[in-house]
């Protein structure tokens, strides 16, 4: 009788544990979920996604080995140029992205070296319409901000468009799928910037030609040229 009175206490104690355990695992979970206020000193990580209330995406922070694809339409696409740079990729509340912040350098063994830091700025329908870069290309650097144009990639003609873009594998392909789709064009309206030559602003017309530069050469000497549509200049100062 007490062995048997002692079994069924061992078993009344196993199922208290394991309740206790359960009950307190829940608890526990509850309160991280419920938590909103949480302080770390350090945390290390490869990428944090933040997401709206609805499970959309915010932001990314990223390092350069888990850099998003594009967020187009609702769908993934394929990254002109690809990227292998750490950043912040910012997203609509359609959960499309509308910007990045992304930075990248590197120093080979042979010594040359390479950086840079970029700051896009997209729509809710385009790509990016600003963006604001530097670079250093084995001492050759530049800094500058330029503005575009962007067609409308909701569009069922910019999707072929993009589409044909991508499975084109030569510079010829690439420029027939440039021929076309004339009114997917890209159209640059401003630059600002310098190089290692000089400084620069050039203005441009709605159809992407440039119309007014402005040069200041490292040797401080100054030009301002006003241009026709074919790109000649009819007017400069000093003549």
């Amino acid at each position: 009788m007490k062995i048997h009175s002692i079994r069924r206490e061992i078993q009344i104690l196993r199922v208290y544990a394991l309740l206790s355990t359960v009950a307190t695992g829940a608890f526990l979970l509850g309160a991280v979920h419920e938590a909103k206020n949480v302080s770390f000193d350090t945390i290390t990580l490869h990428r944090i996604n933040v997401v709206d209330r609805a499970g959309k995406l915010a932001m990314i922070i990223t390092d350069h080995d888990d850099f998003p694809p594009p967020v187009i339409n609702g769908k993934p696409a394929k990254r002109m140029g690809g990227n292998d740079s750490n950043g912040i990729v910012f997203y609509n509340q359609l959960g499309n992205e509308q910007g990045a912040l992304a930075w990248d350098g590197r120093i080979a063994k042979d010594g040359s070296f390479q950086s840079s830091s970029t700051l896009s700025y997209d729509s809710v329908k385009t790509d990016q319409l600003l963006q604001v870069n530097d670079a250093n290309d084995n001492g050759h650097q530049n800094a500058y901000m330029i503005g575009w144009n962007e067609p409308d990639w909701t569009t069922p003609e910019y999707q072929r468009f993009i589409s044909e873009w991508h499975a084109a594998t030569t510079d010829a392909q690439k420029r027939a799928v440039r021929a076309k789709y004339p009114n997917e064009r890209i159209l640059q309206r401003f630059f600002f910037g310098y190089d290692n030559d000089k400084s620069r602003i050039t203005l441009h017309d709605a159809t992407g030609r440039p119309r007014i530069n402005m040069f200041v050469a490292n040797d401080g000497q100054a030009k301002l040229q006003f241009l026709d549509a074919d790109g000649k200049v009819t007017y400069q100062v000093p003549q």
